[in-house]
């Protein structure tokens, strides 16, 4: 699965989940478009999806926006 993809199916998980456009670069947590309960939600759908867990010690990390996940999805996608 390239990058590309990668975002695209995340931006249409988070979209599905939020009911709002998201942009790759827009902060998910900072701006709130994901509080805490949808962010392990999310954590549990890249899981489940791609087979990569987001480790919780981490989670803000990669969970800053569309583009820090897609990075370590790509990286570490099973």
């Amino acid at each position: 699965m390239t990058h590309a993809e990668i975002e695209e199916q995340l931006i249409a998980l988070i979209q599905s989940a939020i009911l709002k456009k998201v942009d790759p670069e827009v902060p998910l947590l900072e701006s709130g478009l994901l509080d805490s309960v949808a962010a392990v939600e999310l954590m549990l759908a890249v899981e489940s999806r791609f087979g990569c867990t987001v480790p919780i010690t981490e989670a803000q990390e990669h969970l800053y926006s569309v583009r820090t996940l897609t990075d370590f999805v790509a990286a570490n996608a099973a």
